[in-house]
């Protein structure tokens, strides 16, 4: 048996499927503040308060018990679901490899984009043709700046 408490236990599917993969019955404490209460009576335990974890048990009969999620999965079953769990977390692991070769090809990306952006000098002579005289205006720009 797996005794559980806490907040996550208040989902019946997530006892259910604990109770399937695990192979085990997962009792959940009927008393809602059994985080609490558990860890009370480990101090109680430690310092000699409780004599033995029979006591404990004894307590938590009398305050409700606990409600029973009986596996219901055939081991053929659940070695299948196990193999697949671990496949997921192979692949889990994988993406890590992923994101290294995304950031690799995003950087090869934009590195290309940077060199497409950039515009290069490039000399355009058109055969026989003198090339323009430059134009200068006629009244200087005032840019407000100063050079001493």
């Amino acid at each position: 048996n797996m005794h559980v408490d806490g907040g996550m236990t208040a989902n019946n599917f997530l006892m259910q499927l604990q109770a399937n993969l695990l192979g085990v019955d997962v009792l959940r404490a009927r008393m809602p503040e059994a985080t609490v209460l558990g860890a009370a009576f480990a101090a109680g335990l430690a310092v000699g308060f409780y004599k033995d974890i029979k006591d404990i048990k004894a307590i938590l009969e009398k305050a409700g018990g606990w409600e029973s999620f009986p596996s219901k999965m055939v081991v053929e079953d659940r070695s299948k679901e196990y193999i697949r769990w671990k496949d997921a977390v192979q692949r889990s692991l994988d993406l890590q490899k992923f994101e290294a070769q995304a950031q690799k090809q995003l950087d090869q990306a934009a590195a290309a984009k940077r060199a497409q952006a950039t515009p290069v000098a490039q000399e355009t002579k058109v055969q026989n043709e003198p090339a323009p005289e430059p134009v200068l205006d006629e009244q200087p720009v005032n840019t407000g700046c100063r050079f001493w």
